[in-house]
């Protein structure tokens, strides 16, 4: 992989390793959850090679950003697209910072979710405003034939993010990969989300989780070698439509529903640790 395809896989995974939509303990517990050590700093001049990746340490115990955006974490602490997000100022898309947060003990994605925010609202003095709008969307719904997931083992309860990269073939050509073990449907729409041009609802219906193994061409993004020449798509690179039913038995349908929006109010930099 070139080094402009790693950065390009490296942002677009950046802000997905929390799984939304996993069952966790009620609103009222969710609201006094806060980690028991962290740190925000602002990121040194040179930005570290995993630049913009929020990732929840092992054991699901916390998380670790390098280098990222305060409003690629509030992506993360809200389960929300970059475009679901208005307001505030600009430094909020660059300005970078790195955190470092430990929870008491291994922690359900909802819990971790809430931590976040309640870390972001405390140090950036955050203060967000939800709105809900009725939207054009897309509907994802078992295909006919059924599922083609693999189900994964209900007694695993590591639950990593599913990570947007490409694959490589021989010849150098290429093709978007979206690739997770262990994750629910409402997550998947919610990552698909990130990378269409308008929000992606769950409607299949499938209460497990499945092992994702996804190819497709992309929206918009076009690797690009060192020297700035396209990289060639691989000839079975299908778009998203056509990809998700013949690997993974979903379909996309276009319809109205819910979008969750959220104003910022009130934000300011950092306070120190």
């Amino acid at each position: 992989m070139t080094r402009a395809l790693l950065a390009l896989a490296l942002a677009t995974a950046s802000a997905l390793c929390a799984q939304s939509g996993n069952t966790g303990p009620d609103q009222g517990k969710l609201d006094q959850l806060k980690f028991d050590v962290a740190s925000v700093k602002a990121t040194a001049e040179n930005c570290p090679p995993a630049c913009g990746l929020i990732r929840s340490t092992p054991g699901s115990a916390g998380y670790r950003a390098e280098g990222a955006t305060l409003r690629s974490l509030m992506t993360v602490a809200y389960s929300v697209t970059d475009r679901q997000i208005s307001g505030g100022p600009r430094w909020m898309e660059t300005e970078r910072f790195d955190i470092e947060a430990k929870a008491d003990r291994p922690r359900a994605a909802d819990e971790l979710h809430t931590m976040l925010a309640h870390l972001l609202e405390e140090r950036f003095h955050l203060e967000v405003r939800s709105e809900t709008r009725q939207e054009s969307v897309w509907n994802m719904t078992v295909a006919e034939g059924g599922s083609k997931m693999p189900m994964h083992d209900p007694n695993d309860k590591n639950y990593p993010p599913i990570v947007f990269g490409w694959n490589s073939d021989q010849d150098g050509s290429v093709c978007a990969s979206a690739r997770g073990p262990n994750e629910t449907m409402e997550y998947l729409a919610f990552s698909l989300s990130r990378n269409l041009n308008i929000n992606v609802i769950d409607q299949t219906g499938l209460p497990g989780r499945y092992d994702v193994n996804l190819s497709f061409m992309p929206d918009s993004a076009h690797p690009r070698h060192a020297d700035g020449t396209p990289v060639p798509f691989s000839p079975d690179c299908s778009d998203i439509f056509a990809a998700l039913p013949r690997q993974l038995g979903l379909k996309l349908a276009s319809g109205k529903g819910p979008v969750e929006y959220l104003v910022v109010e009130h934000v300011e930099e950092p306070t120190s640790n």
